[in-house]
């Protein structure tokens, strides 16, 4: 088995080479699928040697590093559509879909995306920064940006926090579109839409298809002082790290 050290090593340089696991999606990319098996590899290795979990050793800022699926899936809004569609195959799918319509032509990136688990209040706020028309040229006939850059902090706040049995249990109840700094809001849409919380629970519960609130979990498989492991109900894999300096604001 390989020093903790030596493998954290090699995870972050897969992270880094494969664009936080999306080379490794064939949906996106069917490239370096050697690595894949080197990462799972790696995360099986530290999984074997994890140590005590506790809300105090998980409590404080996260960043998203890698994911085996689309980065937007480590979202609390995301993983409770996954449970609620209660299938692994409908909840591929669903989320291929949504990938293809916000994300045709590369019109739309996801920037940074970042946790913050809080204990004491029992909130999870999740973060990701999209952004819209961030290269917009001509090829060949042009080098200048067509259409301004555009974007925003999509901002998911879960309460009722719990964890149990190496489990992060959580329910849904509101998101928001913030302003990210250094990028211009959308026009119409912003004034409209952006900087307001939507009550995600109550419309989820008003909806005649749902049977229960919006909830979800993961499992925690490793974590240190530097890194977190997490596993989703069908095993997706998403990998985080403390951020060096804290960008998220936290105030809702």
């Amino acid at each position: 088995m390989q020093d903790i050290y030596e493998v954290k090593k090699k995870i972050y340089q897969i992270s880094a080479i494969t664009d936080r696991g999306q080379r490794l999606n064939p949906f996106v990319s069917p490239m370096y699928q050697e690595k894949l098996k080197e990462m799972e590899q790696l995360v099986n290795d530290l999984e074997k040697q994890n140590s005590e979990i506790s809300e105090e050793k998980l409590s404080g800022e996260w960043e998203l590093i890698y994911s085996t699926v689309e980065l937007f899936r480590s979202s609390p809004f995301f993983l409770a559509i996954e449970k609620a569609l209660n299938d692994e195959y409908k909840s591929n799918l669903f989320f291929k879909l949504h990938q293809l319509q916000v994300g045709s032509f590369g019109l739309s990136t996801i920037g940074r995306i970042a946790q913050n688990i809080d204990f004491k209040k029992k909130e999870f706020i999740s973060t990701f920064d999209t952004i819209i028309f961030g290269l917009t040229t001509i090829p060949i006939f042009g080098w200048f940006k067509l259409l301004p850059t555009f974007g925003g902090r999509v901002i998911t706040l879960a309460d009722e926090l719990n964890l149990k049995d190496n489990i992060i249990q959580m329910n849904l109840r509101k998101t928001k579109v913030s302003k990210v700094e250094g990028l211009n809001k959308i026009p119409i849409f912003s004034k409209l839409l952006m900087d307001r919380w939507y009550p995600v629970k109550e419309v989820w519960e008003k909806l005649p298809w749902n049977k229960e609130s919006p909830s979800c979990e993961v499992s925690v498989i490793f974590l240190d002082d530097e890194i977190r492991i997490m596993k989703d109900i069908y095993g997706s894999i998403f990998i985080y790290i403390r951020p060096t300096i804290s960008l998220l604001n936290t105030d809702v």
